[in-house]
């Protein structure tokens, strides 16, 4: 019965969440499968965050100086770690966390899976504003995503240019990769 007194239900701030990968304070087991997320779960994950929906539940393991510990590996798109040594273990849940760490916080494109091609591909998501703005828009439309250049041409014959941070503007797209960049 003492193994059911240390289950914890959390809530925690998803900033303060990926601040802690980003910092290698929240790490994957070992045994963990590597992330493997194409596009279309990335959109539609996307998709249910903005508009306050629930995504699931996150399970994770507390490592403490317990005789037995799993070895730790850093969340894809985790680049330089301030901290090496884990307080929290990823057990269920990761998909979604490195799909959400990799937009919102890393600052570099995303690495996902091209369906067709099955290599991976880099990719920026951004939102559309006015599509956001519709009550009558399907969120997942109003998810642009853009190549690592964040030029694209679309089926119009238009460029989409979201080079600079003017550029953006003028598109009227917000670019995931800033939500908690909030002073920029």
């Amino acid at each position: 019965m003492d193994s059911i007194s240390t289950f914890d239900i959390s809530k925690y701030f998803l900033l303060d969440v990926m601040k802690d990968i980003k910092t290698g304070r929240i790490q994957l087991p070992d045994f963990q499968r590597d992330w493997v997320w194409d596009d279309i779960h990335v959109r539609r994950l996307l998709a249910s965050i903005s508009l306050a929906y629930p995504i699931g539940a996150v399970m994770m393991l507390q490592q403490g100086n317990q005789s037995r510990q799993f070895k730790p590996r850093l969340v894809n798109g985790v680049l330089k770690p301030e901290n090496s040594t884990p307080n929290l273990l990823i057990v269920d849940g990761q998909q979604r966390l490195t799909a959400l760490f990799m937009v919102l916080l890393s600052e570099l494109p995303v690495m996902i899976k091209d369906q067709k091609s099955q290599k991976i591909i880099k990719k920026w998501y951004y939102l559309d504003i006015e599509k956001c703005l519709d009550p009558e828009c399907d969120r997942t439309t109003a998810i642009i995503v853009l190549p690592e250049s964040k030029i694209m041409r679309i089926f119009s014959g238009n460029l989409i240019d979201c080079s600079t941070p003017k550029k953006e503007y003028e598109a009227l797209l917000f670019p995931l990769s800033k939500v908690f960049f909030f002073s920029e």
